[in-house]
C-alpha cells in the first residue's frame, strides 16, 4: 500500500523524534530559557515498533530518527533495530555528533545506514558560538568513525547566518573535493522564536550562499537529485562529494514534501512550518495499536496542508521540541 495526501504527494519519509532533550544550545534551535526535558509518556521502544510498524503497512520506505539529540537515548540502539526488523531499509539519525565515537559501532549494528551531521563550521570558534559550547573536533572524529564503519552517504548540515558564519562557506565547500561528503547549507528558518527584526538581519538565501561558492570554484555542475528531497545537488568540479542548497523560505518545496514528523511526545505532525499537530498519545494506548495508529496517520495525512508558513511566525514549538 502507498500513502497519498490529498494533494497526490506520496508520503513515503518519517522524521521520528526521540527525545526533546539536546547537549548543544545552538542558537537558531533551542533558545536558551527553553529548558528541554522528557515528560512522562515520552516515546519508547515498544511506542517506536508500532508506530513503524504502522507507517510500514502504508508503505514507509525511510526513518531517520531525530531530536534534540537522538544519542542521549540510550535505548536509541533498540529504535534502530526495531525499524530494521520491520524491513526498512533506509536507517539514519540526525546528531551533533559529540556522542557518536563511543556509540557508533553499536548503532551500526543495531542497523543505522547513514547520519546527518551538523557542522556549521570548521573554525572552533565559530562553532563553539554558534552551538553555545560544542567542540567542532567531535564533528571530525564522528566524519571519521562513520567512513570507518562504511555509514554513507555522510550529508553535513551548515544552517547558514550571517554574522555568524558567512565566512565558513567556502571552507565548508572544501570538504566536498577529497572525500565523499555531502556538503549541504541550509536557508535559517524561524523556528526558534527570535525577533523577527534580528532574524531577517541574519537570513541568508541561499542563492546568495550559492553565488559565493561559485565566485570561488567556477560554475557548479547540477546534478540530479529526488525531486522530493529538500537539496538540490551540485558538484564542484573535480569533487569527489557533493554540495547541496535547501532553501525552504526562498524556494519552498512544499509541492514535493513526503514526509510527516512524529515528536518525542506522540504528536504527528503534517507539516514542519506550521503549528498544526494530532496529539495520537490514545492511539499507541488502544488495546490495537497498530490499527489505531493507521487511522491516526490516516487522519494526519489528510490534513496535510498545500504549503507551510515561511514568515517570521511566533510559533508554539521551537525546532528542537519538533525534531530536525
Amino acid at each position: 500500500m502507498k500513502l497519498f495526501d490529498n494533494y497526490g504527494r506520496l508520503i513515503k519519509d518519517l522524521r521520528l523524534s526521540v527525545t526533546p532533550r539536546c547537549n548543544l544550545h545552538c542558537l537558531y534551535c533551542h533558545p536558551l530559557d527553553w529548558e528541554m526535558t522528557e515528560p512522562p509518556g515520552t516515546i519508547s521502544v515498544e511506542d517506536v515498533r508500532n508506530f513503524l510498524g504502522a507507517m510500514r503497512l502504508l508503505g514507509l520506505e525511510s526513518v531517520r530518527f531525530t531530536g534534540g539529540e537522538p544519542l542521549v537515548r540510550k535505548e536509541l540502539p533498540e529504535m534502530i533495530a526495531a525499524a530494521r526488523e520491520l524491513g526498512i531499509e533506509d536507517i539514519a539519525i540526525t546528531t551533533n555528533g559529540m556522542l557518536f565515537k563511543r556509540k557508533a559501532k553499536e548503532l551500526k549494528d543495531a542497523g543505522l545506514k547513514r547520519m546527518n551531521l551538523s557542522m556549521d563550521s570548521v573554525t572552533p570558534e565559530v562553532f563553539r558560538t554558534m552551538t553555545r559550547g560544542g567542540d567542532v573536533r567531535r564533528v571530525w572524529e564522528a566524519i571519521e568513525t562513520a567512513f570507518e564503519l562504511g555509514l554513507g552517504p555522510v550529508k553535513l548540515n551548515a544552517v547558514m547566518i550571517r554574522g555568524m558564519n558567512e565566512g565558513e562557506v567556502i571552507p565548508l565547500a572544501l570538504l566536498s573535493l577529497d572525500k565523499p561528503l555531502h556538503v549541504r547549507f541550509l536557508e535559517y528558518m524561524h523556528l526558534d522564536n527570535s525577533n523577527p527584526e534580528l532574524y531577517r538581519q541574519r537570513f541568508i538565501a541561499g542563492s546568495e550562499t550559492k553565488t559565493v561558492i561559485e565566485r570561488h570554484f567556477g560554475p557548479l555542475e547540477k546534478l540530479e537529485d529526488d525531486p522530493s528531497a529538500p537539496a538540490r545537488l551540485y558538484r564542484i568540479p573535480g569533487a569527489v562529494g557533493t554540495v547541496g542548497f535547501i532553501n525552504p523560505v526562498m524556494e519552498p518545496f512544499c509541492s514535493n514534501c513526503s514526509r510527516l514528523r512524529l515528536t518525542s511526545d506522540k504528536k504527528l505532525r503534517p507539516c514542519l512550518l506550521t503549528d498544526l499537530e494530532m496529539d495520537i498519545a490514545w492511539a499507541f494506548e488502544a488495546p490495537n495499536p497498530l490499527e489505531a495508529l493507521v487511522d491516526a496517520i490516516l487522519i494526519a495525512t489528510d490534513r496535510k496542508p498545500a504549503f507551510g508558513n515561511t514568515l517570521p511566525t511566533l510559533r508554539e514549538r521551537v525546532m528542537v521540541g519538533i525534531g530536525g
